[in-house]
């Protein structure tokens, strides 16, 4: 298990001391939260004005099982803990945001997760809750992310949206007048799985043709693999060097601004699937906002107005006539910022 003590940082962390909320005896207020991603989990503290003054992360490692990754997220729930502590901040509560269906009130994953084997029935809430005695508050992490956004980022004043993020899966949120849509059995907004060819190829829940089977950073990285195998571009042999362990998302998306064939045919193809899976939220919806978060939205303002043309060319014309495609404002922090606002949202 990797080492969470006080004196470890990254690159990725940040530390500002302005902008502090104080309480009760001086105390400064902030918010602490994680996201955990099928690839990453990120994790920070931020003031209730929504500046940031610490963030890290750390790799999932979702392939070692669910027991360890529940370990983890308690170390680095303590380390979080602990930071906040040394700098003599006050943290009223936790914050989580995971893949699958979560019983908000108890922190249970309900669901299946396809991309973390064997987290349906963890008990996340209530383990954090007896190791760090103190509010947990668990969500879905698109949940979180729509929370974020809609406190700090692009659904500000917003009635209605659609986030959805593209990553190791496709996840997303709806947001009603105002509020995180949830659901019956707290399985709102699962718009990864919604099947867009009942013929297509498999995908991790066990159906097929989800959009998740098409649109995830896996399916696109395969989809290049299969061409390049084909007709090696220059452009590729120049940022692979024939080694096809470096192909990533951040590469195609570097492929395709130097105007690589194979790399802008993959990202014209996603979007094309994604905005087919997003017009018929939004013939069904009619929401205000289309927020799209994760590092292909974050990377490649081309693939946000492909993904806009697309759900025009789908969605009706009196569906899409307000209608504003954006990319989260808080990139990849959202997750984690929405995550630490769940004791607010309870």
């Amino acid at each position: 298990m990797p080492d969470f003590s006080a004196s470890h940082k990254t690159s990725h962390s940040t530390s500002h001391k302005t902008g502090s909320t104080t309480t009760h005896g001086g105390t400064k207020k902030v918010f602490a939260g994680i996201d955990v991603g099928g690839t990453n989990i990120k994790f920070g503290l931020f003031h209730p004005d929504g500046k940031i003054i610490y963030k890290e992360q750390r790799p999932t490692m979702a392939e070692k099982g669910a027991t360890p990754l529940m370990h983890l997220i308690t170390n680095i729930a303590e380390r979080l803990i602990l930071h906040a502590s040394e700098e003599e901040y006050e943290v009223p509560w936790l914050g989580v945001g995971t893949p699958g269906s979560i019983d908000f009130k108890t922190g249970q994953v309900m669901g299946s997760t396809p991309n973390i084997e064997g987290w349906e029935g963890m008990e996340i809430g209530e383990n954090l809750r007896n190791r760090l005695n103190m509010p947990v508050w668990v969500d879905n992490d698109v949940n979180a992310m729509a929370l974020g956004e809609l406190k700090y980022g692009a659904a500000v004043g917003a009635k209605s949206a659609v986030c959805v993020t593209v990553g190791t899966g496709i996840g997303g949120a709806v947001i009603i007048d105002g509020k995180v849509v949830r659901g019956e059995t707290h399985s709102a907004g699962e718009l990864g799985h919604m099947t867009i060819n009942f013929d297509g190829p498999p995908c991790k829940c066990g159906k097929k043709g989800c959009l998740e089977a098409y649109c995830s950073s896996g399916a696109m990285i395969a989809r290049t693999k299969k061409r390049l195998e084909k007709d090696m571009t220059p452009v590729f042999e120049e940022i692979l060097g024939g080694d096809f362990k470096k192909l990533n998302i951040k590469n195609i998306v570097a492929a395709a601004k130097k105007d690589d064939y194979v790399a802008k045919e993959v990202l014209e193809e996603t979007a094309e699937y994604l905005g087919i899976g997003l017009g018929n939220i939004v013939n069904l919806l009619n929401p205000q906002l289309i927020i799209i978060g994760g590092g292909i939205a974050d990377g490649s303002a081309e693939f946000l107005s492909l993904v806009a043309a697309a759900v025009r060319k789908q969605a009706f014309a009196n569906s899409v006539k307000e209608l504003k495609v954006t990319k989260a404002a808080l990139g990849n922090d959202a997750g984690f910022i929405g995550a630490g606002l769940l004791g607010e949202n309870r």
